[in-house]
């Protein structure tokens, strides 16, 4: 009988259960206290990716948009940026990044969720429902499944 069935039910539910804690950790964030941030600066920096063609060795360019918010904690000033906790998304021109900044502008109050224990950990704006993660998760565990009975017809 094939060993690989049960191979492929074990990385599927390591899969499964490591997708799983982030979305555990997202449901988490929706917990933390918020606090209105104001917005000190952005800013869009170049990211070289490497890619490897046949032909020859390139590097691709891709722009990051970064927001950096101050708000208060306990009455002491937190300043920290998008970069540390839900990543901006990065984009292959600058002007798509500049155009994502828009959004952002030097002054604006926004509110924040930010981890108790450090502060520089925060999540800008709205809480969002991890759908990916969510669908990821059910998707792996239905692999574990469908390998586990594979396994155990052989």
């Amino acid at each position: 009988m094939s060993q690989v069935p049960l191979l492929i039910a074990i990385a599927a539910l390591a899969g499964a259960a490591f997708s799983g804690y982030g979305v555990w950790r997202r449901r988490a964030v929706s917990a933390w206290p918020r606090a209105m941030a104001e917005v000190v600066a952005t800013e869009v920096i170049e990211r070289r990716q490497h890619s490897q063609r046949r032909e020859h060795f390139e590097q691709q360019a891709r722009y990051l948009p970064r927001v950096k918010v101050r708000f208060e904690v306990a009455g002491g000033p937190v300043v920290t940026d998008n970069r540390r906790f839900d990543a901006p998304p990065s984009f292959p021109e600058r002007e798509a990044a500049e155009a994502w900044l828009r959004d952002y502008p030097t002054g604006k109050t926004l509110e924040v969720r930010y981890d108790p224990h450090d502060p520089k950990l925060a999540q800008f704006g709205p809480s969002r429902i991890p759908t990916r993660r969510i669908g990821l998760t059910l998707f792996l565990l239905a692999m574990v499944g469908f390998a586990l009975f594979i396994y155990l017809q052989g």
